[in-house]
């Protein structure tokens, strides 16, 4: 008996060495000011613990190195993991896309010919990419082989996808897309319909025709399931065309939330119910708050409300392990200068929230980034891919986030991909 005791202390200690779990570790699940300390940035491909939170932390790029404008996750709402986790998608600053080991993260190649505002892993084929090259047609690419293939093209319609934000629903199969066409007479994009493609049976199976007169749109994705569409048209008034609508996969009206724009991304909560999780700023409390809509009736779920001059992004990608979001804060161009004094709350920070409303929390990073300076105060003159961006892995055990580390701020080259490994802690 004591020798299978010892034996299982020492499996238990080899796979703690193997994952990164450490046997002290806890996670920081209160809601407390933890101001971010000054920590020298990390060399490449060395792990560190987070000094606040513990976790097991590693820098995986150098941009200024290779001389590129960045090399950062394409975006929170976008797997960064194919389907079985052993290759892994990046992006430079200025578009081209990166494959690198899922594992030791050690650089592959460049995606020559991949590029586009939707770029993403087939959710059960892992040497498949589809992506829409600035156009109307929606592509494969095969990392094995690098073949190209094309898959449907949107007559009569100059740019056909999601507006750089949706995703394919979780078996591949339903790709929703907006549907435009450039007016050269008044220069101006217009958005004609929406469409709804069977990316197996390469057929459009159902349209909806948006009003003449639109003014806003953002966006627009399947669920995960496939079961809903759902459109940010950015805007804050009530009524059709507005807001946020979500409708069936035939484009039967469901309900319209004038939530007006705030990062997002779509999940599924403990009870298997699809979830847009939204970020916003309550007016009358001087609160940024974060918000589930359920889909099948726009039920909302109050989940968090933050300093008034966080903005956030959500990372759903989740899927395999369901039931929490992501969540990276930056601060907002007023936010110049900052001091422990004056810190709040999950700022400069990436934390797991809980979907069912409890407010619970696990704290993972800080993100030592920095968007806006006295050098770079405004969104026209800061760098966007020093947003962190963070998104999660399938199973919840990996987060990517981008950083500059507060160092050259205005220098997109400063913007770097860390990986947070979450395995054996989750």
């Amino acid at each position: 008996m004591k020798r299978k005791v010892s034996l299982s202390i020492i499996v238990v200690a080899a796979i703690a060495l193997f994952t990164g779990f450490a046997a002290a570790f806890t996670w920081v699940t209160n809601h407390k000011k933890l101001p971010q300390p000054n920590v020298p940035k990390p060399a490449v491909r060395v792990p560190f613990s987070d000094p606040v939170f513990g976790t097991n932390i590693m820098r995986l790029t150098n941009a200024r190195a290779g001389k590129v404008p960045g090399i950062i996750p394409t975006y929170a709402k976008r797997q960064a993991w194919n389907a079985d986790e052993t290759r892994m998608m990046l992006q430079t600053g200025d578009g081209l896309m990166m494959l690198f080991n899922g594992s030791t993260y050690r650089f592959v190649k460049v995606m020559e010919g991949v590029q586009g505002d939707d770029v993403f892993w087939h959710p059960k084929k892992p040497n498949m990419i589809y992506y829409v090259p600035y156009n109307n047609t929606l592509y494969s690419y095969n990392i094995a082989s690098a073949a190209k293939t094309r898959i449907y093209t949107f007559k009569g319609f100059d740019w056909a996808d999601t507006s750089g934000e949706g995703n394919l629903s979780r078996d591949g199969r339903y790709y929703a897309v907006a549907c435009r066409v450039y007016d050269y007479q008044k220069q101006e994009t217009r958005y004609k319909n929406l469409a709804v493609l069977d990316i197996p049976a390469r057929k459009v199976i159902s349209k909806l025709t948006l009003p003449t007169n639109l003014e806003d749109f953002d966006w627009v994705s399947i669920s995960p399931t496939g079961k809903y569409v759902v459109v940010n048209y950015a805007d804050t008034t009530a009524g059709r065309f507005h807001g946020v609508e979500v409708y069936t996969r035939n484009f039967n009206f469901l309900w319209q939330k004038p939530l007006g724009y705030g990062h997002s991304d779509l999940g599924i909560d403990d009870n298997g119910e699809e979830v847009l999780v939204m970020g916003g700023y309550d007016e009358s409390a001087n609160v940024t708050y974060i918000n589930s809509y359920r889909l099948r009736d726009g039920h909302t779920t109050r989940l968090l409300t933050t300093a008034w001059w966080f903005y956030n992004h959500i990372s759903c990608r989740n899927l395999d392990s369901p039931g929490w979001c992501f969540v990276s804060t930056y601060d907002g161009e007023g936010r110049l200068t900052d001091s422990p004094a004056t810190w709040a709350p999950f700022e400069d920070e990436v934390f797991a929230l809980r979907l069912d409303g409890s407010r619970r929390v696990r704290r993972i990073a800080h993100h030592h980034s920095r968007r806006f300076s006295p050098a770079t105060p405004d969104s026209d003159n800061s760098v966007y891919w020093a947003e962190p961006h963070a998104t999660v892995s399938r199973y919840g055990t990996r987060v990517l986030f981008g950083s500059n580390w507060r160092q050259k701020i205005a220098d997109p080259k400063s913007c770097d991909t860390y990986v947070v490994n979450l395995r054996g802690k989750w």
